[in-house]
């Protein structure tokens, strides 16, 4: 039961998301709406990560699975896409570098953070 309720508050996440989306008409998309609303509700713990621990190891376990109609909708445009291969090539070495430099930023800069709040309070 109890991970029905947590199935229930994330599906409650993303239903609002869409709706926003819906009413709204802004240009993203209404499921990633409802991850940016789950993440403000975790981060001002709004939501504890407790209540959606389960259903999220769950989701997270099975991942692999939510991969499988993309695949598939890849292989019925595999023409197309055979067609474009340099460019999604291009696109994809692009994508790669762009996201590790990010996150390699991201990295630094919390670390630095970190650093910086240890410094603090150890001079308290």
């Amino acid at each position: 039961m109890r991970v029905l309720l947590q199935l229930a508050l994330i599906l409650g996440i993303c239903y609002v998301g869409d709706l926003i989306h819906d009413f709204t008409g802004i240009p993203i998309p209404g499921n990633i709406l409802g991850m940016l609303i789950l993440l403000l509700l975790l981060s001002l713990k709004i939501v504890k990560l407790e209540q959606i621990r389960e259903i999220s190891d769950f989701f997270l376990k099975r991942l692999a699975f939510f991969f499988l109609p993309p695949a598939i909708g890849l292989m019925l445009v595999g023409d197309d896409v055979k067609s474009q291969w340099p460019i999604l090539l291009f696109l994809c070495i692009a994508i790669t570098i762009v996201t590790m430099a990010a996150t390699g930023w991201t990295v630094q800069l919390l670390c630095k953070k970190s650093k910086t709040a240890d410094k603090n309070e150890t001079e308290k």
